[in-house]
C-alpha cells in the first residue's frame, strides 16, 4: 500500500490533503434533495465530507428511526460513486477512506457512512 501511495505522488497524508484542497475548491455545492456539501476535512486518516440538511433537525429524524435507517441505507448504496470522483480517486487508490457526515442546521449528526478502498471496483 505504501508503494502504491509513493507511485502516485506522495504519502497517504499528502494524498488526503490534496483531496481535501481540491474538493473544498468546489464547495459549497448542492448534493441532492435539499442537501448541501459544505466542507471537506480530515478526521483521523479519513476525508470527511460534511453534508448539511438545513431544513431538518436531528430530533425530527430521531422520532422516525425507520426513515433514518432508510436514508442511511440509501446513502451507503450511493457511496461507490465517490470512487470515480477526480479529487478523491488518488486518495482512495492510495488506501484512504471517505466518510459522508450528514448534519442538521445546528451541526448535530444525523448519521455518517464510510467508503473504504475495498468498496471501489478495481480497474
Amino acid at each position: 500500500m505504501l508503494l502504491l501511495a509513493a507511485c502516485q505522488g506522495g504519502s497517504l497524508e499528502q494524498q488526503r490533503e490534496a483531496a481535501i484542497a481540491a474538493t473544498n475548491a468546489t464547495l459549497p455545492a448542492p448534493y441532492r434533495d435539499g442537501l448541501v456539501t459544505e466542507l471537506a476535512r480530515a478526521d483521523g486518516k479519513d476525508v470527511v465530507l460534511d453534508i448539511r440538511f438545513a431544513e431538518a433537525r436531528v430530533a425530527q429524524l430521531a422520532a422516525k428511526p425507520q426513515l433514518r435507517d432508510a436514508l442511511q441505507a440509501d446513502e451507503a448504496q450511493a457511496m461507490p460513486e465517490l470512487c470515480g470522483d477526480a479529487a478523491l480517486k488518488p486518495f482512495i487508490a492510495a488506501g484512504g477512506s471517505v466518510r459522508r457526515r450528514f448534519i442538521d442546521a445546528n451541526g448535530e449528526l444525523f448519521f455518517e457512512v464510510r467508503l473504504t478502498p475495498a468498496d471501489c471496483p478495481h480497474s
